[in-house]
């Protein structure tokens, strides 16, 4: 997925969904680098991270049952 993809599928800042209180969240340690480079990316571009983070594992694991399913 490129970028431009990935930003005109994504929801943009908003108030949050009941799928957060009603199927909970988890932590994630990205270190202070990586935290810095999401958090100004999310920033430029209106984002909550944790929208972005969400829709980076679900097309990668679209990406990875697709591969499984044709081997």
């Amino acid at each position: 997925m490129t970028e431009d993809e990935l930003l005109s599928k994504i929801t943009r800042k908003k108030t949050r969904n009941e799928n957060t209180e009603k199927w909970g969240m988890f932590g994630l340690s990205l270190g202070e680098k990586n935290y810095e480079r999401l958090h100004n990316y999310c920033t430029k571009h209106n984002l909550y991270k944790a929208t972005l983070v969400r829709s980076l594992v679900v097309d990668y694991l679209d990406r990875a049952e697709q591969k499984d399913d044709n081997v």
